[in-house]
C-alpha cells in the first residue's frame, strides 16, 4: 500500500514521470500468485512454479511444472502445454508402487522398459501397467533438475515436497498412454509420473490454443514483498 501511495506522490510532484509498467505474464513465465482462467470458467491460482531440466545425449530439455490450486499442474515444455486435473499418490507400501518400481525379474515396470529400451526393443515389445481398470503403456522416462521460480519452495505435498534439489537422479519422471483410445480433450489421454519418495500419477490432456482465455498477474502487494 505504502508503495503504491509513494508512486502516485511522485507522480504528482513529477507528473511527467513516467509510471513503471504492470507486469505482464504469460504461460512461459508464469511466477506462484498468478491466476490462470481458463475457457471453462474455471480460474486457478499458481501455488508454486518448478523450473527443469533434463540432459540426456549431451541435449538439454527444459520446462516448467506450474502447480495449481485443487491439486493441478500446468506443464508447459517445448513439446506443448497440457492440464493435469486429477493426481494420485501411490505410496511406497502399495502394490501398485512395487510393480512400477521393482527390478524387471520381479514385474517391475519402470526397469523392464528401461531395458527394453537399451536392447532397441521397446516398441515391438510395449511395457504395460495395469491401473484403475486400464492399461497404459510405458512411453518414456527420466531424470530431472527442478529449481524453484519465485520465492516459494517445492510445493508442500506428497511426492512434489521430496524433489532433490542436489541429485537430479533422485528425481524421476515417466509418461504413460492409455492402450484404449480416450476421447479428445479428455483428462487422462496424457498420464504423468513422478517418483521420489512414493509416485504421484498425474491424469490430464493437451490444451490448444485459446484454451486460457486470461493470466492475470499476481498482486502488487505480493510483488513488492
Amino acid at each position: 500500500m505504502f508503495d503504491r501511495l509513494n508512486r502516485a506522490l511522485q507522480q504528482h510532484l513529477d507528473p511527467n514521470r513516467p509510471l513503471p509498467h504492470p507486469r505482464q505474464p504469460t504461460i512461459e513465465d508464469l511466477l506462484p500468485g498468478d491466476v490462470v482462467s481458463f475457457w471453462d470458467g474455471g480460474d486457478s491460482v499458481v501455488q508454486a512454479v518448478l523450473q527443469c531440466r533434463e540432459e540426456l545425449n549431451r541435449r538439454e530439455t527444459v520446462w516448467r511444472w506450474n502447480i495449481l490450486d485443487e491439486g493441478k499442474v500446468l506443464e508447459i515444455s517445448p513439446d506443448g502445454t497440457w492440464l493435469y486435473e486429477r493426481s494420485d499418490v501411490l505410496h511406497q507400501t502399495s502394490a501398485e508402487f512395487e510393480t512400477l518400481t521393482s527390478d524387471p525379474d520381479q514385474g517391475g515396470v519402470l526397469k523392464a522398459f528401461e531395458a527394453r529400451v537399451r536392447e532397441g526393443t521397446a516398441a515391438r515389445n510395449p511395457t504395460l501397467f495395469e491401473y484403475d481398470g486400464k492399461v497404459y503403456r510405458v512411453v518414456s522416462t527420466g531424470i530431472f533438475e527442478a529449481r524453484t521460480a519465485g520465492a516459494t519452495g517445492y510445493p508442500n505435498l506428497e511426492v512434489w515436497r521430496d524433489i532433490n534439489p542436489d541429485n537430479p537422479g533422485d528425481n524421476v519422471y515417466f509418461e504413460l498412454e492409455p492402450t484404449e483410445d480416450v476421447p479428445e480433450g479428455t483428462s487422462g489421454s496424457e498420464v504423468l509420473g513422478i517418483w521420489t519418495t512414493h509416485i504421484a500419477l498425474l491424469f490430464g490432456r493437451p490444451l490448444k490454443a485459446g484454451d486460457i482465455q486470461t493470466i492475470y498477474p499476481r498482486s502488487e502487494e505480493a510483488q513488492n514483498r
